[in-house]
């Protein structure tokens, strides 16, 4: 039996080792230049493309815009210039999630509080009756949750499968996030 030797350039090494994700995996590196100014917080960037009034509503194949994405990565100053020329908060991706969904989820509190000084839906629902509150309480973040109760998150909202947050709370065993939901549930 011969073993062969192989030389592979990076960008064919690359394809090949991840083209077995398929069509789940999202490369937003061949997308829209917003997506990946606002992906890497690159503010100058994302200037430049305001200046020259790229769209702030296009997505990528999974239906992420640079607001979702921003969320996701807690790029921060770069979601701060899109929203004052007036990018949508309340756009979903494909499984519904919004970009206040993802900041949550990801434990980025100044997200979160950006995004809420913008009127992000607070109780947007995703497919699976998530909410952002929801995401949230599931990873602990304590500061966060606190942050939407304050807000005015619904504590009482169900998802799907029956489950409010403080069921997750339950779950995840956070004794803060569940004293945070509790009390919130008394008033």
């Amino acid at each position: 039996m011969k073993i062969h030797k192989l030389v592979f350039g990076p960008v064919l090494l690359a394809s090949l080792l991840f083209s077995s994700f398929g069509a789940a995996q999202t490369n937003i590196f061949a997308e829209d230049p917003l997506i990946v100014a606002v992906y890497e917080n690159r503010i100058e960037k994302v200037r430049e493309l305001i200046v020259r009034q790229h769209p702030m509503s296009r997505a990528d194949t999974e239906g992420r815009t640079a607001m979702i994405w921003g969320a996701i990565q807690g790029s921060y100053e770069s979601l701060e210039l899109i929203l004052e020329v007036g990018a949508q908060t309340n756009i979903v991706d494909d499984l519904d999630n919004s970009a206040l969904y993802y900041a949550a989820s990801n434990g980025h509190d100044d997200v979160v509080e950006l995004l809420l000084s913008y009127q992000a839906s607070i109780n947007r629902e995703n497919r699976d009756g998530r909410t952002p509150l929801m995401a949230a309480t599931e990873q602990g973040h304590d500061r966060i949750v606190a942050r939407l109760i304050a807000a005015g998150a619904d504590v009482g909202i169900s998802d799907f499968t029956g489950r409010t947050a403080l069921d997750l709370a339950r779950e995840g065993r956070s004794r803060k996030v569940i004293q945070l939901l509790q009390q919130a549930g008394e008033r």
